[in-house]
């Protein structure tokens, strides 16, 4: 898909466990996307580390995240994690602003419009 786009950037995807990943990390990214085995103390670490590793203008994209720590479709499937690993970092003062992305301009994988990913930034 990238090649698609006809730009120039580089792309790393990385499947590594996260913690071990982030550990032995020494490079800073524009992008990172975190979508991990999605516990809150898991996800927590995750984007503390993220945090230290995105450049001033990068962007955090976070995978199922739910506003609230409600469901967004009408079978109540969700996952508390991610929103309980942001609420903790805000409660400790972390300056980080979550923004969900609430609806794509395609059908996702429910056939709605409505989407779990958000987005973090400093």
């Amino acid at each position: 898909m990238v090649d698609e786009l006809n730009v120039t950037i580089e792309v790393t995807f990385v499947t590594d466990n996260s913690r071990h990943f982030f550990a032995n990390n020494k490079e800073t990214f524009d992008f990172i996307f975190l979508d991990g085995d999605h516990a809150a103390e898991t996800v927590y670490e995750e984007i503390v580390s993220a945090l230290d590793a995105i450049n001033a203008n990068g962007l955090i994209v976070l995978h199922d995240y739910f506003p609230g720590g409600r469901p967004l479709w009408p079978d109540g499937s969700m996952l508390s994690g991610p929103f309980t690993a942001t609420e903790k970092l805000r409660s400790t003062g972390a300056a980080i602003k979550v923004i969900p992305l609430g609806s794509l301009p395609w059908a996702t994988k429910r056939d709605s419009n409505l989407t779990s990913l958000a987005v973090i930034a400093k």
